[in-house]
C-alpha cells in the first residue's frame, strides 16, 4: 500500500453498497413465509417475480417497494392488501441495519480536505436515496448520482460521465472505487476512469473472489485509498 504516482486524479467517483457502507439483513428466509401464505404461492416464486423488477427500480420507474409489491401480486394472482407487508419485509430487510465500514466518514473528509471532489454513483432503487439521507452523505460529497433519480445503471458510460460532469471534470481525472458489483469496473474503465478495487468484507468481490476484475489499485479497506493518493490534489483549472 504505497503512493501509485501513476494515479492522481482530481475527483473520486465512489460506489456505495459494499464499498462505503453495509447493510445486515434482519431477517431469515423463512420469515418470509407467512407473507408467502398470505399471497399463495411458494416464496422462491414470489422472489423471482420480486427480482425481474429489479432493472425498472434501479432505473427509476418503479418508486417505492409497494409498487413494485403490486405489479408482483398482479401477475401472481394475489390479493393486493399483502402489498405493504411485502415493501416492509424489503425496506427492513436491505435497508433497516446499514453501517458505515470502519472510517469511512473521516476518509471522505480528509478527501476533501485534500483538494478531491468526490462523487456517489450508485446502482440503487427507492430505498437508498433515504438511507443517503439518513447517513449524512449529502455533507460528506460534492455529488450524489443515484440510478434511481437520473435513469441510468452502471456500466453504462453515460453515468460516470454524468458524475465527472457535476464535479466539472471529465472521466479521465477521475478515479472509480468500488466493490466490482454490476461490472461497474469495467464500465468505469471504458468509460476512461482509472478504477480502484475494493475487496473488503461484505463486498461483491469479497464475495466473488473467482470473478476477474479489472483495476489499478486493489483496496483490501476502502479507507486504504487514502494511502495511495497525493497529500493534495491537483489543481482544478476554472472553466
Amino acid at each position: 500500500t504505497t503512493l501509485n504516482s501513476d494515479i492522481n486524479p482530481k475527483g473520486i467517483l465512489f460506489d456505495l453498497w459494499g464499498t462505503l457502507i453495509y447493510n445486515v439483513p434482519r431477517y431469515k428466509r423463512e420469515e418470509y413465509e407467512p407473507i408467502a401464505r398470505r399471497v399463495g404461492r411458494p416464496a422462491e416464486e414470489i422472489w423471482k417475480k420480486w427480482v425481474s423488477y429489479a432493472p425498472d427500480a434501479l432505473r427509476g420507474n418503479l418508486k417505492s417497494g409497494e409498487e413494485r409489491a403490486l405489479k408482483v401480486l398482479a401477475e401472481l394472482g394475489g390479493p393486493t392488501e399483502v402489498a405493504p407487508a411485502m415493501a416492509h419485509f424489503e425496506a427492513e430487510n436491505l435497508s433497516g441495519q446499514v453501517h458505515f465500514y470502519d472510517g469511512v466518514p473521516e476518509m471522505l473528509k480528509a478527501l476533501r480536505k485534500r483538494g478531491y471532489k468526490i462523487c456517489l454513483v450508485s446502482n440503487c432503487n427507492y430505498l437508498t436515496p433515504a438511507v443517503v439521507e439518513r447517513m449524512g452523505l449529502p455533507d460528506l460529497m460534492d455529488e450524489l448520482v443515484l440510478s434511481c433519480q437520473v435513469g441510468l445503471v452502471k456500466p453504462e458510460k453515460a453515468i460516470y460521465q454524468l458524475a465527472a460532469k457535476r464535479l466539472g471534470l471529465t472521466t479521465e481525472d477521475c478515479l472509480f472505487t468500488g466493490d466490482g458489483g454490476d461490472g461497474e469496473l469495467d464500465g468505469a474503465r471504458e468509460a476512461g476512469c482509472r478504477v480502484a478495487l475494493v475487496a473488503q468484507e461484505r463486498g461483491h468481490a469479497f464475495r466473488f473472489p473467482q470473478k476477474v476484475y479489472p483495476y489499478d489499485i486493489w483496496l483490501d479497506r476502502v479507507t486504504d485509498l487514502l494511502k495511495f493518493l497525493p497529500d493534495k490534489a491537483p489543481q482544478i483549472s476554472a472553466a
